[in-house]
Order: C-alpha cells, then sequence, then structure tokens
C-alpha cells in the first residue's frame, strides 16, 4: 500500500531567521519535500494568509486527503498593518497560524527563558537575547542548529505561559505583548 506523502507548505514573512528554523526542524523530522519552507513575493501579512489559502485549495485540486495537508501562515506584529485581517480571514480555515508579537525572536528567546515582558520593538528583543544569552545571535543565522536541543525548553516555557497568562487574556492575540503560538505549529508538525 502507498502512503501519501503530506503536503507541507510553511509561508513565513522572513527570508532567513523563519525558513532556516523550520526548513531545520523538518529536515529533523525526515521532510525533504520541495519548497517546504518559503517566502511568498507579497510578504505582508494578508500576503501570506492568502498564500496559505491558495496553498490549501492547491492541494485540494492535487486531491490530497486533508489529513495530509499542513499549511501555515508564519508571520509576526512588527509594525505591519492588516495583521488583524490576516488572522481573521484564517480563523475558519485549516490553516494554522502561528503568530509572534512582536516578531518571531520572542519564540527564539523563549528557548532560553520564561518571560512575559513586553518588548517596544524587534531590535530590543534581539539585543535583550545577545546581552542575556547568545552574544552572536544573528537573523540570518542557521538558528535550528543551534538551539535544537532547546526546543522542547521553548514548548514548555510557551505552554506554561499560555495556560497561565495568555487563555486568560480577553484582548485579540494582536495586542499581546508578549506572545506567540509557534509551539502549535511544532507540536502538529509532530504529528503529521
Amino acid at each position: 500500500m502507498d502512503l501519501v506523502q503530506p503536503f507541507i507548505k510553511l509561508i513565513c514573512e522572513g527570508k532567513a531567521t523563519e525558513p532556516h528554523y523550520f526548513v531545520g526542524y523538518l529536515h529533523s523530522r525526515g521532510f525533504r519535500l520541495p519548497n517546504m519552507v518559503y517566502q511568498p513575493k507579497d510578504h505582508s501579512p494578508m500576503g501570506i494568509s492568502r498564500e496559505a489559502l491558495a496553498q490549501y485549495k492547491e492541494a485540494r485540486k492535487l486531491k490530497i486527503p486533508p489529513n495530509n495537508i499542513l499549511i501555515a501562515a508564519i508571520f509576526d506584529r512588527d509594525l505591519h498593518p492588516g495583521v488583524s485581517n490576516a488572522i481573521e480571514m484564517l480563523r475558519e480555515s485549516p490553516i494554522i497560524t502561528a503568530f509572534s508579537n512582536i516578531c518571531f525572536e520572542y519564540w527564539i528567546l523563549l528557548h532560553f527563558e520564561t518571560t512575559t515582558r513586553p518588548f517596544r520593538n524587534c531590535d530590543e528583543i534581539i539585543s535583550f537575547i545577545r546581552e542575556n544569552h547568545d552574544p552572536d545571535y544573528g537573523k540570518s543565522r542557521d538558528h535550528f542548529t543551534r538551539l535544537k536541543d532547546r526546543i522542547p525548553t521553548a514548548i514548555r516555557n510557551a505552554t506554561q505561559i499560555t495556560e497561565n497568562r495568555w487563555n486568560h487574556d480577553d484582548r485579540p492575540i494582536w495586542e499581546i505583548n508578549p506572545y506567540t503560538d509557534v509551539f502549535k505549529l511544532l507540536e502538529k508538525l509532530d504529528t503529521i
């Protein structure tokens, strides 16, 4: 009996940090599919959501069973307009939204510590990581290789913060600083 290969598309806002991290994660799980992780031409939050929906439509057109499709829209708050619309666009879809506020580097920080300290911008988080945990941190580095042994810690930290804080916050996720649900994508990738 032939097994159907999963259809995996992780559509990222970033051109280096997120793709390096997620390609490494997927490779560590044995996935070697072409174009699994990429930045689309329109890498605004709305562009990412539209691309994710188009990829889902393409997968269904190829008659891939829904349980073998994993598509994620990965973006962050930064100062982007349209974040709330991009998240709402995907709310009723099977697409996973991996959102971070203020930026993906908050997810990176959780590999080192549990914190709910708000940050003004991404540069502030990067400076904090460099000063307190990784003096060589740079956005274009291969973070998966550097952090792979710390992923269980990041998942545990994010889960703890979710249970103790974010689940009890009535604000929309794009208003919560800091926030990330990247760990949910990693947990989903482990089940496909």
